[in-house]
């Protein structure tokens, strides 16, 4: 019976579930908020809240709890939303790796840091790299330890800066 079941919610999934329901949900867990969540998102609180709801009926569990001062992922809503965090970034590394097939590798240098890191002589640091090597296309991605870990095991990156 518990197969059954499985099969039924694997296809309620698939018809139902795109990769935007799942950029909301993490933008609403990162913002605390599903209005903060529809700013970042360029969206209107309306959308995000749907597709919040759509979430939690295509999956059969509640990802958030509610309240006036905002939104706090459930327990179940913390693992549902860090598999959602890896789907997106092996998604976004796809698209990457696809976009970097369009421009000669050989002249590429990619390289991640955490927030961080953003200021000081890092920053320095790749303004020189630039003024010294001009042919060398410098692309910086200004992300989360794990996301930029999992940017470099896929080859999106070929650096990885991190303090610690």
């Amino acid at each position: 019976m518990s197969d059954f079941k499985d099969q039924r919610v694997s296809l309620l999934v698939g018809k139902g579930l795109e990769l935007r329901h799942l950029r909301s949900a993490v933008a609403a867990a990162d913002c605390g908020s599903f209005r903060q969540a529809a700013e970042l998102l360029r969206s209107q609180q309306s959308t995000i809240s749907r597709s919040i709801d759509q979430i939690e009926h295509c999956l059969g569990i509640k990802l958030f709890e509610r309240s006036t001062g905002g939104v706090a992922p459930t327990p179940a809503g913390q693992r549902a939303l860090r598999q959602a965090r890896i789907i997106l970034e092996e998604f976004d590394a796809l698209i990457a790796l696809a976009k970097s097939e369009k421009i000669n590798e050989r002249d590429r240098l990619a390289v991640g840091f955490c927030t961080s890191l953003s200021a000081g002589n890092l920053q320095a640091s790749l303004l020189d790299f630039k003024q010294r090597c001009p042919s060398i296309e410098l692309k910086t991605f200004e992300r989360s330890r794990v996301r930029l870990a999992t940017a470099l095991r896929n080859g999106v990156l070929d650096i990885f800066m991190s303090y610690g």
